[in-house]
């Protein structure tokens, strides 16, 4: 490998040393950091510092960054990229910004081809609180009964944006005509990962609000109950942000939420982008 990996103790993530990312990086590398994805679903680099320019060169390489569904958060410049932030325009507190995105969810699993990998790169952080949590979903496949996962291969999963029991921040979050385009997806609720061959999980609170041929109660107890398996708190990878850490997360087999739990006023300002499909640029 052209850099250096530590495992985090016994969590789903490393952290890479030996790399600048604000510098042009060979795709070899490129290739190297999504093939450690497969056994480290979440790289975490210390140090780095890149703005929004170079944020948007390093990310691109991967493959095409898709445009935040949510509009009002995408950057005016590189509106493949978008800002996780607590401060408005004007400077006063965001208050969607706080509470944004921390229920369970996988980025993008409304979407009929769920992008493959999440970056977020950070530029101001609370003194305290403000972490980002993550689960690998192919280990809490493993950690499931066995008759549990034979009845879960056989299910389908209904995803539509924020409609999951755990959804509700997201209520008038898209502006008409997206409601309208944004209709039901279907995905199996035990997938396989493209690389490693891993079953994974394919369920999450925000997005998740039915399986196929169960009615809507039992479907919420169901993707409720399948969570609360999930995201034991030994499993859990708590990253606790300082600036110019970076974070790349595998999306396909990992599910995330910001704790929220940092006062309003403490800024938090971070720059995200979501890679559609792998295709490394030479």
């Amino acid at each position: 490998m052209p850099f250096d990996i530590t495992p985090i103790d016994d969590k789903p993530a490393a952290q890479i040393k030996g790399l600048d990312l604000s510098q042009p990086l060979d795709p070899a590398v490129y290739r190297a950091l999504v093939q450690t994805l497969s056994k480290y679903p979440v790289l975490v680099f210390h140090g780095q510092d890149l703005d929004a320019a170079a944020f948007h060169g390093f990310t691109r390489r991967f493959g095409t960054l898709q445009e935040h569904v949510l509009h009002k958060y995408r950057h005016a410049e590189f509106p493949g990229l978008s800002w996780l932030t607590n401060v408005a325009s004007d400077g006063s507190v965001d208050e969607f910004g706080v509470r944004r995105a921390t229920t369970w969810h996988s980025d993008g699993s409304y979407t009929a081809i769920p992008p493959t990998l999440g970056i977020l790169h950070a530029y101001e952080t609370p003194p305290t609180g403000g972490g980002t949590l993550f689960i690998d979903m192919g280990a809490a496949f493993d950690r499931l009964t066995p008759a549990l996962q034979t009845r879960l291969r056989g299910l389908t999963g209904l995803h539509r944006h924020g409609a999951g029991p755990g959804g509700d921040m997201y209520d008038n979050s898209l502006s008409d005509k997206q409601k309208e385009n944004h209709r039901d997806v279907f995905h199996p609720v035990v997938t396989q990962h493209p690389d490693s061959g891993r079953p994974i999980l394919y369920v999450n609170e925000t997005h998740t609000h039915k399986f196929e041929g169960i009615n809507k109660t039992d479907s919420i107890a169901l993707v409720n109950d399948l969570v609360a398996q999930a995201v034991q708190p030994d499993a859990i990878y708590h990253h606790q942000w300082t600036p110019g850490d970076m974070l790349i997360w595998d999306e396909r087999s990992t599910i995330h939420r910001g704790e929220g739990d940092y006062t309003p006023t403490a800024r938090r300002i971070m720059l995200r982008a979501i890679i559609d499909q792998i295709s490394i640029h030479e």
